[in-house]
């Protein structure tokens, strides 16, 4: 009788994580059951070129440098995430980019990339966050005041950012992704306010110097041993031979990839272009957005 028991209860065990094996498989990262609004609905929904035009006055004012406003209409927006902190590049942030334009979310969470990989399409409503700059790089987000007294939009908590954005249930992959190209060699395009925030690319660049920051400028060697940002007190910039020094590739140096190589020789580098000041920084999101050129 004791041995059945135990066969008994050993069965339902069984049962048991079986269940719990099913509950986790149906509860996927991306399914709005967990993640995201479900009331949600696109009603008036505008593009991001629409939005920065907009709230244009805050996104490039030059009185305040970072300048901001509280939406309070019932506004919506809607794009493809082009990057997130999969590989601890991007730092509590998301960019997400449309037909029209791009902008960056700025979320205080990690593991954003767990149930916003790259290419998934999100509805955000607006009403009740505020777009700004952050350093002339448009934003969306919640006030924050720093310890020198500066207020601006910076990463809104996890529980606002829940309330206010859903799933559309569209999706591309990677290489789906729209990227627009900002330079080819010494030649550029168009590098407008508006443009701060897309998916782009370099290409047919070679690295030079670089610099890190801590307390004053430091110059870097480009040389054979020259990593992305390891052993460095900060985050490390390199420029390019073809291009200004207001225009680098930045790197943190908690990135997955810190100590690796840099690569040699001509190469295009993807990755999306931030606006800080009067510069321009591509942010890679790993190291297959940097490709030798054949």
């Amino acid at each position: 009788m004791k041995a059945l028991n135990y066969l008994a209860i050993t069965a339902a065990c069984f049962l048991s994580i079986a269940c719990q094996e099913t509950e986790w498989d149906v509860y996927t990262p991306n399914g709005a059951d967990i993640y995201g609004n479900t009331s949600i609905k696109e009603t008036n929904c505008i593009t991001i070129q629409e939005l920065k035009d907009k709230y244009a006055q805050q996104l490039a004012t030059t009185t305040n440098r970072e300048a901001y406003e509280l939406v309070t209409e019932d506004l919506q927006v809607k794009g493809y995430v082009t990057c997130n902190d999969i590989q601890g590049n991007m730092y509590k942030e998301i960019a997400i980019e449309d037909e029209t334009s791009a902008i960056s979310i700025c979320i205080n969470e990690g593991g954003i990339c767990g149930y916003l990989p790259l290419g998934t399409e999100i509805l955000i409503d607006l009403k009740g966050l505020y777009v700004g700059n952050y350093r002339y790089h448009p934003v969306i987000g919640t006030l924050f005041t720093d310890k020198n007294g500066i207020t601006y939009a910076s990463r809104m908590s996890n529980a606002v950012w829940a309330k206010h954005f859903t799933f559309t249930g569209k999706k591309k992959s990677r290489s789906e992704l729209t990227v627009t190209e900002f330079a080819n060699g010494s030649t550029r395009t168009t590098w407008d306010i508006k443009d701060a925030g897309k998916l782009g690319i370099l290409r047919n660049v070679t690295f030079k110097n670089g610099s890190y920051y801590d307390g004053t400028q430091k110059a870097i060697p480009f040389n054979d041993e020259s990593t992305y940002s390891s052993g460095y007190d900060n985050s490390v910039s390199w420029y390019f031979n073809e291009q200004p020094t207001s225009v680098m590739l930045y790197n943190s140096q908690y990135a997955k990839f810190a100590a690796e190589k840099l690569k040699h020789g001509k190469v295009n580098i993807t990755g999306i272009l931030k606006r800080y000041n009067s510069y321009w920084e591509i942010i890679i999101r790993d190291t297959d957005d940097i490709q030798p050129v054949e």
